[in-house]
């Protein structure tokens, strides 16, 4: 009998702490000698990208900031737009170049830290990033002026050596003289022949513009840039930044033509030719061309 006695006394005084400890966990006790839940520890904030910037065609660069050094790296989040495809790839440090994309795509971006011993942080709110459709592979600064072309056919070479990428579509930039337009019926693209004439064309030509067929001349009026083609978003051309380019230009009688160039330019790098004559649009032009080591009208060549 007495040792039923001692069960009933120490039994409960075993158990009930067990259970009050169990039951507590997680748990503090408010001054009324209640249970309250303990606060979840705090989650670590996620880092921030900061902006998602197209660098080339296939290029964008991220930036990003995140207030915990012990971060041992980054995981990026890319998102395709809009198939949604989706990749994960890993950064380290802030700015980051994202390579291999696609041209004129757009692409969304979110980011989560890693610590060394494998624990991440929460996602970032997504950012998007647009690659570029069109990247200069040629630029020029051009500070002389020169009127009186009227009449002139004018084919720039420009070298392998100037050009810095190849691509299937080609825009030009002419810059007009500081004091009088320059009026265009003519502009075609081409490779140079490599055993013919330094302006002969190895191909048939590409038109960028012909009054041949209805159009009106162009007009790159005084002091100004125009971007070319005009009317459509680019000309399909298949540069080969390792040969030479070849831009034939024919300017018409009216209004005054004037175009800027610059002067001094390595024969290696850029040679005009010119002569009285509409010979643009020929594949095998007349010889008897003036060469001169100037780059003239051409201020910028945009490949995509």
């Amino acid at each position: 009998m007495a040792e039923w006695l001692i069960l009933l006394v120490f039994v409960p005084a075993i158990i009930v702490p067990i259970v009050l400890l169990v039951g507590f966990a997680g748990c503090s006790i408010d001054r009324m000698g209640l249970a309250v839940p303990m606060p979840e520890p705090p989650m670590v904030e996620p880092p921030s990208v900061d902006s998602a910037v197209g660098k080339s065609v296939s290029i964008i660069t991220l930036t990003w900031t995140f207030a915990d050094p012990a971060a041992a790296t980054f995981e990026f989040e890319r998102e395709k737009i809009p198939d949604r495809a989706t990749e994960i790839f890993e950064a380290s440090t802030s700015p980051f170049d994202d390579t291999g994309l696609e041209p004129a795509t757009s692409y969304r971006y979110r980011v989560r830290a890693v610590f060394s011993d494998g624990e991440t942080s929460g996602w970032s709110s997504p950012v998007t990033g647009t690659t570029l459709s069109f990247e200069p592979t040629f630029s020029e600064t051009l500070i002389a002026d020169e009127a009186g072309w009227e009449g002139y056919t004018l084919v720039q070479r420009i070298e392998a050596a100037r050009l810095s990428r190849s691509g299937t579509q080609v825009k030009l930039t002419l810059r007009a003289s500081s004091v009088s337009d320059a009026s265009i019926d003519r502009i075609y693209l081409s490779q140079p022949d490599p055993t013919g004439d330094p302006y002969d064309s190895a191909a048939d030509l590409i038109k960028v513009h012909d009054t041949d067929d209805g159009s009106s001349a162009i007009v790159v009026p005084a002091n100004t840039a125009v971007t070319l083609p005009a009317t459509i978003p680019a000309v399909n051309y298949n540069l080969d930044e390792g040969r030479p380019l070849l831009i034939a230009v024919d300017f018409s009688g009216a209004p005054p033509s004037g175009i800027s160039y610059r002067d001094a330019v390595l024969a290696e790098e850029a040679v005009g030719y010119w002569h009285a004559g509409a010979e643009a649009a020929v594949r095998d032009r007349a010889p008897a061309y003036t060469p001169e080591a100037r780059i003239y009208l051409v201020e910028k060549i945009e490949v995509g």
